[in-house]
């Protein structure tokens, strides 16, 4: 369900509207806005940042939510039960799930997605959650593709100042699934992992965890804005050659709001084809 469409410069897109379905889409749900439990630094402001931004300059899908079969492809019943516990929580999370779940379906038919989820998810393991995170909405998503037979390999790209352990811990027995948490203090270091690791092997589809908070004006303070432009472009100059194009990306972190917005649209510019 198209929920809106931001106006789309001719200049920048010559074919002006017949162009739509060719440019990046942005999943979105106003349920990622829920003030639920969770650290104080992880506020819906957050999202609210990010759309301010991006829905001027991309069109915007609402989400529609995981099932319960999606939840329980990744982790236990135990752990689905205690994020029912909380029924706002559990509205969001399952919704975030769904978001990315529509991004990597999206690049399955050669469309390229952001979702700007919240809750994130990659400390989510399969029986347990931190950080921040509740269900692991990546490994939701490329587990879905993958019992689906869209995709039989599939690289995760995890950009996020944090080391994403949850999916690590589901896909670290994997063959069909690499998992790259880059960490790098280095600027320049971070960005040739960043091409190491799509180098490394050939893959069906891309999936970035696409957490801000190493940015110079974040947590980490390593990377410029510019350089998640760069992220974004060595992305899909991969998945162009390699795998029809097939790529999308998923909300992790990023706190400060400041900049949250501008450094999700140089990802996304990046990735816009």
């Amino acid at each position: 369900m198209i929920i809106g469409f931001a106006t789309i410069s001719r200049e920048r897109h010559p074919g002006g509207e017949n162009l739509v379905d060719q440019i990046l889409k942005v999943i979105y749900h106003p349920l990622y806005l829920t003030d639920y439990p969770t650290a104080s630094c992880e506020t819906p402001e957050r999202v609210a940042s990010i759309m301010a931004v991006l829905e001027k300059y991309y069109p915007v899908i609402q989400a529609l939510p995981a099932s319960e079969t999606d939840i329980l492809s990744v982790h236990t019943p135990m752990l689905l039960r205690s994020v029912q516990e909380n029924s706002d929580l559990y509205s969001a999370a399952v919704m975030a799930a769904g978001g990315a779940i529509m991004a990597g379906q999206l690049a399955c038919q050669g469309q390229t997605a952001f979702a700007a989820v919240r809750p994130p998810g990659h400390h989510a393991s399969p029986s347990s959650h931190w950080g921040f995170c509740f269900f692991n909405n990546v490994a939701i998503a490329v587990e879905k593709l993958i019992r689906a037979g869209e995709v039989s390999r599939a690289l995760v790209l995890d950009i996020d100042l944090h080391f994403g352990d949850g999916t690590d811990n589901f896909f670290m027995d994997r063959k069909d699934v690499v998992v790259a948490n880059v960490q790098d203090s280095n600027r320049e270091m971070f960005l040739q992992n960043v091409d190491r690791a799509l180098g490394s092997h050939d893959y069906d589809i891309v999936a970035i965890s696409a957490g801000f908070d190493r940015h110079l004006q974040d947590w980490g303070g390593t990377l410029t804005t510019e350089d998640y432009f760069t992220i974004g472009r060595s992305v899909r100059d991969y998945a162009d050659a390699k795998c029809q194009g097939r790529s999308f990306a998923v909300l992790e972190g990023g706190y400060n709001t400041d900049v949250l917005g501008e450094n999700a649209l140089a990802l996304c510019r990046g990735l816009d084809s």
